[in-house]
């Protein structure tokens, strides 16, 4: 039996190139047929992301084989949307639970990719599909904005066919990778590009607050408001309008009360009435960045694309935990003016900057492997957004 030892993508290349003709098995390209293509939906953003890309498919004669993780609300997503899918396994408790899930999850997609004969896989992260893609070479395509989720990158940015990251992706952070892609968007704009809203924003007196459980692997490291400093902030925000919650623990008594209580789904149409929103979630100051909507993020850490947002359109204002009197000043100044004019307009700056991702995504697909030489060459014109 070969036993090696793959410990980089240099050493592996090398390896696979030392192999006889004989033995080397040259990478799968899919055919110019309709395809069969894999999703691994991990997270209920990831649900969000992928669904108008996976209807567009489904509606141009592909099929869509999708695969989910029992975290959160996920799978009731799913539901919601109307999209059939296999349960494959839920989240891992702690580390020795998320190896056993990684390996679970190998048996699982290897076997749905014999089944259906599955001709792409993606997935968010990429760290379900990587490795068994890697062995039954069929493209794996992950998509990436998290710097920070340090061994899953390890794990499936080596092991992936390509890599699709935004091109505001802190390297610096996040290292470099082989046959890694960027593309002019956010992964925000997948759902929240203007094609896909439903109505304008129209701001009420409301402020949406948002406090994670901090449970992810890229949240190592990270540490949460304490409960008199969500207290505080709550008390502060109440003077100027209607505060709810959205919260992954549970909260502290003086502020239960003011706990959503909607559907997730409906978290975009309900943002869209907000006049702010504060929070520990990236992905959630994002999205009102693409709105338009006025965000504080409170985080240790951040992400190329809040760093974009704050730093280059001015669309959020990122502060770590020990900033807390910087935090309540902006707040205070914020709670007394009217923004929306103002962050309208430096939304259209954002937007002119980027692309539709779901249309750029479908192409890569449905278009693949010329589609890769397109992205490299910086060639996105086709897919710019028109700012409304």
């Amino acid at each position: 039996m070969l036993s090696v030892q793959l410990d980089s993508p240099v050493s592996t290349t090398n390896f696979l190139l030392s192999l006889p003709s004989s033995v080397l098995l040259l990478p799968y390209v899919p055919s110019l047929r309709s395809m069969n293509i894999f999703f691994n939906i991990s997270h209920p953003a990831h649900v969000h992301f992928f669904k108008h890309t996976m209807t567009a498919l489904m509606e141009s004669g592909h099929q869509v084989v999708i695969g989910a993780r029992n975290k959160e609300f996920t799978v009731d997503l799913l539901q919601r949307a109307g999209f059939e899918h296999q349960v494959l396994t839920s989240k891992g408790s702690g580390f020795l639970g998320l190896v056993l899930e990684l390996a679970k999850q190998q048996f699982l997609v290897g076997r749905i990719v014999r089944r259906h004969k599955i001709d792409m896989l993606l997935q968010i992260g990429g760290i379900f599909n990587a490795p068994v893609s890697w062995l039954m070479r069929r493209p794996a395509l992950a998509v990436s904005d998290t710097e920070n989720d340090r061994w899953g990158n390890q794990i499936s940015f080596n092991m992936s066919r390509h890599l699709l990251v935004p091109s505001c992706f802190d390297h610096g952070a996040g290292g470099e990778w082989r046959k890694q892609i960027h593309y002019p968007g956010y992964h925000e704009l997948a759902y929240l590009a203007p094609r896909f809203l439903k109505k304008s924003v129209q701001v009420e007196d409301k402020i949406l607050v948002r406090f994670v459980g901090w449970g992810a692997g890229h949240d190592i490291g990270e540490t949460s408001l304490s409960d008199s400093q969500k207290v505080e902030l709550v008390r502060l925000l109440q003077k100027s309008g209607q505060v709810f919650i959205s919260s992954e623990g549970p909260l502290p008594a003086e502020i239960a009360d003011l706990e959503c209580t909607f559907h997730p789904a409906d978290i975009h149409d309900f943002m869209q009435t907000c006049k702010l929103l504060v929070g520990e979630s990236a992905t959630m100051a994002s999205e009102c960045a693409v709105l338009g909507i006025p965000a504080l993020f409170i985080s240790n850490t951040g992400r190329g694309y809040t760093t974009e947002q704050d730093e280059k359109y001015d669309l959020i204002r990122h502060y770590r935990i020990n900033q807390w009197t910087d935090i309540m000043a902006t707040l205070e100044d914020w709670t007394c003016r009217d923004l929306q004019p103002e962050w309208q307009a430096k939304r259209q700056t954002m937007l002119a900057d980027k692309i539709d991702v779901t249309a750029w995504l479908l192409d890569v697909i449905t278009q693949y492997p010329e589609s890769v030489s397109a992205a490299l060459n910086g060639d996105f014109s086709k897919y710019s957004l028109c700012a409304e």
